[in-house]
């Protein structure tokens, strides 16, 4: 098992207050290695938080996060930005690329950051560029690119690490319906082969294109669903059934 989350609780605290804010109960699941998950659930529902935890930006009050048989909620923290760099992958909904570097440049920053030598560098992006379309966009900056341009080089930054999970929030948030399409199809394609994706979103069609969609409410998991042998249109429409009964029901 690559990732077990084991009896997750988190609890928020008021400073000048004795009122507590729980956003994560009992949070209990795990994630084989090459699966494609998918997190949903309404605003408020406890998703972001618990993707907070996972990236090691945040620790729980209670339970454990084992990823490859390491507990990362007692990793120190100054060993908390090392640890994200060699083993975890992020794209965003907002990209997070810097507009004074090119776009080769941006791809590298995570291996600058680990001290990669440049050969191997070069190595690792050679048969990435072409299988994400942006070999001819390597000398162009951010501001030159289209969004959907710029969420590729953004997943080819996740990918270069070769990180043993991908973490993904909200990442189709920004685009059109095709650039979306396009990116979630890459998606698949990458965890077809072998990469392993945990994505926050609130689509149910992009939630689609999932091996397995975690449905959160009130800071629980509601309720999940596998997609099978259906096509995404179908399980599209499962999800959008789970998620009205996740809004309707008490």
């Amino acid at each position: 098992m690559l990732l077990q989350v084991n009896h997750l609780e988190k609890v928020f605290k008021t400073r000048f207050s004795k009122t507590e804010v729980r956003a994560l109960q009992d949070v209990d699941f795990a994630v084989e290695e090459g699966e494609f998950i998918a997190i949903m659930g309404e605003s408020g529902s406890g998703k972001t938080t618990l993707l907070n935890i996972l990236a090691t930006l945040d620790k729980p009050t209670k339970g454990q996060v084992v990823l490859n048989g390491q507990d990362i909620t007692q990793i120190k923290d100054s060993k908390l930005s090392e640890f994200r760099l060699n083993n975890l992958g992020f794209v965003f909904q907002d990209f997070n690329l810097l507009d004074t570097l090119s776009v080769r440049d941006n791809i590298y920053l995570p291996l600058v950051l680990s001290r990669t030598a440049v050969k191997e560098m070069e190595s690792r992006l050679a048969p990435l560029a072409p299988k994400l379309r942006i070999a001819d966009l390597l000398d162009k900056r951010p501001f030159e690119l289209s969004g959907g341009q710029k969420q590729r080089v953004a997943i080819a930054r996740s990918l270069i690490t070769h990180p043993q999970l991908i973490l993904a929030d909200e990442p189709t948030a920004a685009l059109d319906y095709r650039n979306s399409e396009d990116l979630l199809n890459l998606f698949e394609a990458i965890n077809r082969d072998g990469q392993t994706i945990l994505m926050v979103t609130h689509s149910a069609k992009a939630a689609s294109h999932a091996k397995r969609v975690l449905f959160i409410k009130d800071g629980r998991i509601f309720h999940q669903i596998y997609r099978g042998q259906r096509s995404n249109d179908d399980f599209a429409k499962d999800i959008s059934l789970s998620m009205s009964a996740l809004l309707g029901g008490d």
